[in-house]
């Protein structure tokens, strides 16, 4: 198993040659050489195919990640926002609808790096992307279908990194610039997923479990030198279980359900753990709005908070979701 972006990093800082104090050009091609038969961008890329993969139903949402501290590593973060969409071609009695959906994302993951005492690295990525999709809704009864979808999108992930005290400046900056830090790519992502959606109401309990399997590939088209070159793939499979329950209560004219948010997600195959985590789950609550009466195409308009949780990571998030 390959260890995670902020570990490799790690390794990389610690195992370094360093000199008590700045010296010669020689010092900095010796970190840079250990720098480059250690480091693997390939993680990265990886991690974040992975987390674009976190979607799988249709709301809006905003996420924190705190993945675990390790000896050396502070404050690690991943914010990760989704905006996916979807435009179903056909109506409910026409049985297979062909549909187009999209995705936005937008994260960032930062961490700090204590060197050695009194130096310090302080580095950001930040990646952003869209992909587009098409795929087919595969009725199975009344409650169950079956979405087989293939997709591709573009993406661009930047890194930035400030360093602080006389070797860091010295020695680090110029060594790692480019390399390990403070480099920039751009990449297409494809590939095909497998979902799942069964609807059915249950003692006064409207039930929703979502599902997905995903496999997408990964690959640079342009980077600022030959070390960023991104290049491999990321099976994903999330699940989503929401239960809405009427409630007496209402919002000015329109009527409020309750509503439980379970879910979970997990990355498989080699470089699972490339953003320090393989596995998370979530559980939160919401309420659902009932807008029907306004006479719009979405029916009812769904805003909720969450926990995020799982070994290596905690965090929380919001959702913003919307029924036709």
């Amino acid at each position: 198993m390959r260890t995670s972006l902020i570990k490799v990093l790690l390794c990389v800082l610690a195992g370094m040659p360093l000199p008590a104090k700045a010296q010669t050009d020689q010092d900095i091609e010796l970190i840079r050489q250990a720098a480059e038969d250690t480091f693997d961008q390939v993680g990265l890329g990886i991690g974040y195919a992975a987390i674009v993969d976190f979607a799988v139903s249709r709301d809006i949402s905003s996420a924190t990640f705190y993945p675990d501290e390790v000896d050396g590593v502070v404050d690690p973060k991943l914010k990760s926002t989704k905006v996916p969409f979807r435009f179903v071609l056909g109506s409910d009695d026409t049985g297979r609808r062909p549909f187009v959906q999209g995705h936005l994302a937008y994260q960032t993951l930062g961490s700090g790096f204590d060197v050695l005492p009194g130096e310090y690295v302080d580095s950001t990525w930040t990646t952003y992307g869209a992909s587009i999709a098409g795929g087919i809704e595969l009725p199975f009864g009344e409650h169950f279908k079956l979405l087989p979808v293939a997709s591709v999108g573009y993406g661009r992930i930047e890194n930035r990194a400030k360093f602080y005290g006389p070797i860091s400046e010295a020695l680090l900056e110029p060594a790692l610039s480019e390399l390990v830090f403070n480099w920039n790519a751009n990449s297409v992502v494809y590939g095909v997923s497998l979902g799942a959606d069964y609807r059915r109401d249950v003692g006064g309990f409207d039930i929703e479990i979502l599902g997905s399997l995903t496999h997408h590939r990964i690959e640079s088209t342009s980077a600022s030198n030959e070390f960023t070159d991104i290049r491999g793939h990321v099976t994903a499979f999330d699940f989503e279980v929401n239960t809405v329950h009427a409630t007496p209560w209402q919002l000015g004219s329109y009527p409020l359900s309750i509503v439980g948010l379970f879910g979970g997600t997990a990355i498989l195959g080699p470089d699972r753990d490339a953003l320090g985590f393989d596995q998370f789950y979530e559980a939160g609550i919401g309420l659902e709005g009932d807008v029907s009466a306004k006479g719009w195409k979405v029916a009812s308009l769904r805003l909720g908070v969450k926990a995020l949780f799982g070994p290596d990571v905690s965090g929380w998030g919001l959702i913003l979701g919307y029924g036709f």
